[in-house]
């Protein structure tokens, strides 16, 4: 038995890990419905506000992923270079302090023998419930508006198109 155990053990870690990478979800993504990702929206033919919501509190790395799809964005679009026009963080600290208390009652019988007999009898008992809920969920979002241009790329303040690999 302690083989068969033994034996079973690593094939056991590889389906937990096989389901873990599967079930996760990459960073880098569109957002879906006001999601976790990127989503741009189209202001005029060469400017763009670029966004990327992520979980956490890793301004840096937001801020890199909503480059990353500006950069794109400005490939995509057939421009070779973005300025960023202006720049926005934007933290959400949510806490859910939600507490519960509830009262039930139950009911008991119960039965008393002495020598002159036995009584039965109906006991009402309180029961107390006390819950208290503490959620926390952080979340940052970095904005960008960008404007793209073609050709001779400005000394200052621009960043290059680049096309995104898979």
């Amino acid at each position: 038995m302690s083989k068969v155990s033994f034996l079973a053990k690593p094939w056991l870690l590889l389906a937990v890990l096989l389901l873990a990478a599967c079930s996760s979800k990459p960073d880098y993504r569109p957002a879906l419905n006001g999601g976790f990702g990127y989503t741009e929206q189209r202001i005029a033919d060469n400017f763009y506000r670029v966004s990327f919501k992520s979980r956490g509190e890793d301004r840096e790395r937001a801020k890199a992923y909503a480059m990353q799809r500006a950069a794109e964005l400005t490939a995509e679009r057939g421009f070779d270079w973005y300025l960023v026009v202006e720049q926005e963080t934007l933290r959400e600290r949510q806490r859910d302090n939600s507490s519960q208390l509830g009262v039930s009652y139950q009911q008991d019988t119960v039965r008393d023998c002495s020598l002159l007999g036995c009584r039965t009898r109906t006991v009402h008992r309180p029961q107390y419930e006390a819950g208290i809920g503490l959620d926390k969920r952080n979340e940052v979002e970095v904005v960008l508006q960008i404007r793209m241009g073609k050709g001779v790329m400005p000394e200052r303040g621009a960043y290059p198109a680049s096309v995104h690999r898979h």
